[in-house]
């Protein structure tokens, strides 16, 4: 082999301009596969972003299940007697002559069968509480989370050592939360850093706040990092300022974020057991899969509290987009039959345009490729162009190696390698020539990009079965010639 990779490369040498015009035309066509597979995966990953951002990805899970009358946990409704009514609600709910009196009329002859139909429904007396052992659950069971996170929140006053310092308040709302949560929530840093992941495991006495709550605390402090407040007889300094969260000057008390545990510690000082979680929060991995990962947490949950199917959900799960829903200064009727149909929004709207927006991806990227595929073949072409031009150039040399007792097959071998070489210079030369395209493309036409270590491989792969199919030919042409012609061949 190499032997012939040697022969390979001298013969190439023979005729450089050839040679490289070859090349370039492999590499084109090799460069062109890159770039279309780094633009059609770039495309894919800014459309799900998209999506991600402006869809629900959100799923929140509360413990208990007391709701105003009339919504459930699901995003179906419940009557107060237990039976759930698919979006229709009674007549003179909440204010009269309002709706039309046809549709008045229909939604109480839907309630009407839905009582003679509809199995009465128990409440679960005492609510199971949410804990970190309902994330580990969560997380092996159920498929689709990107990312999962234990909440905890409440009031704590300031000890008295913080007495005479410049903090304008002695009480503060404490919010504990896990590692995921800043990427789940969107959190941008604004100054400092964030809590590490061995932090949040040690429970570190740390926080990062919004500036508007900095500015509350310290109002004549600059700069408020490594500022610190006595809560629960530790003291817990600010490492961040963060923007993306809810809170700004006009919220009753000021918000800080602390790890799990260490806001666990800090409310459990003032007295009560807070190994409970007050919310889960589930992301999941696209909006095509938020009610249908919903779904699954909520079987989940009542196989876990053993709930049998006449008792209502002692927990609530809430996608994003029954969150969003306003409740409140409308007609309570509207917000009934909003909330009661949200689930099939979901299914109807966000689904299905990301359904949409993939396939059109996936068009996007198969048209490129066809472009792609014509290049590649265009400089298969050049390649057998090139090894019938070797081959015919070459005739007496052939025939002298045969002559010599060089069998057809050991003829056959040298110009596959021949070929062989040529595409796989040509692959390389592609794939720096594609690279160096993605990176115009990104920095200086700000084209979404992403590669992709399968496709390179790939169109290297290709490159190298382009010189083997198209070398073929040349190869088994100069193995079947005659040596005596051969050797007469000027």
């Amino acid at each position: 082999m190499a032997n012939n990779l040697g022969m390979a490369f001298r013969a190439l040498l023979q005729n450089r301009l050839q040679t490289l015009l070859t090349l370039l035309g492999v590499g084109v066509g090799v460069a062109m596969v890159v770039i279309v597979s780094g633009l059609g995966l770039g495309a894919q990953a800014r459309i799900e972003a998209q999506i991600e951002s402006a869809g629900p990805t959100m799923i929140v899970i509360r413990a208990g299940n007391y709701q105003p009358a009339g919504i459930a946990s699901e995003g179906t409704q419940d009557s107060s007697g237990g039976e759930p009514s698919e979006g229709a609600v009674s007549g003179g709910v909440g204010g009269e002559g309002e709706f039309d009196p046809a549709v008045d009329a229909a939604i109480v002859q839907n309630r009407a069968r839905l009582r003679r139909t509809a199995a009465p429904m128990r409440h679960q007396p005492v609510p199971e509480p949410l804990g970190i052992a309902d994330i580990s659950l969560l997380r092996g069971k159920v498929a689709d989370i990107r990312a999962i996170a234990g909440v905890v929140e409440g009031n704590v006053t300031l000890d008295d050592a913080a007495s005479g310092r410049d903090v304008r308040t002695r009480i503060v709302r404490v919010s504990g939360f896990e590692a995921p949560w800043p990427e789940m929530r969107g959190w941008k840093l604004v100054e400092g850093r964030m809590i590490t992941d061995q932090e949040h495991v040690a429970g570190a006495p740390l926080m990062v706040m919004a500036p508007a709550v900095a500015r509350r605390l310290w109002p004549d402090a600059a700069p408020v990092l490594g500022k610190s407040l006595a809560i629960g007889g530790r003291e817990v300094t600010v490492v961040g300022l963060v923007d993306g969260t809810k809170d700004d000057a006009d919220e009753l008390l000021p918000r800080i974020y602390t790890p799990l545990r260490s806001a666990q510690t800090a409310l459990a000082a003032g007295g009560g057991n807070r190994d409970t979680l007050d919310s889960i929060t589930v992301r999941t991995t696209s909006v095509a899969v938020t009610t249908q990962t919903a779904k699954a947490i909520r079987a989940v949950l009542r196989a876990k509290h053993r709930l049998p199917d006449d008792v209502l959900d002692d927990f609530r799960v809430q996608t994003q987009s029954v969150m969003a829903m306003p409740t409140m200064g409308g007609d309570p009727r509207l917000a009934r039959s909003v909330h009661g149909n949200v689930g099939g929004l979901d299914a109807a709207s966000w689904q299905e345009m990301a359904k949409s927006l993939r396939a059109a991806g996936r068009t996007f990227t198969l048209l490129l490729a066809g472009a792609a595929a014509v290049s590649l073949l265009v400089g298969g072409i050049g390649v057998m162009n090139i090894m019938l031009v070797s081959v015919s150039a070459r005739t007496r040399e052939i025939g002298l190696r045969m002559a010599m007792g060089a069998r057809a097959q050991d003829v056959m071998t040298q110009f596959l390698v021949e070929a062989l070489t040529l595409a796989g210079l040509g692959g390389t030369f592609g794939l720096v020539l594609g690279g160096i395209g993605l990176v115009f493309a990104d920095q200086r036409l700000h084209w979404a990009t992403a590669v992709s270590p399968i496709m390179l491989v790939l169109a290297l792969a290709m490159a190298a079965i382009i010189g083997v199919v198209f070398g073929i030919g040349p190869a088994r042409r100069a193995a079947s010639l005659d040596p005596v012609v051969a050797l007469r061949a000027e």
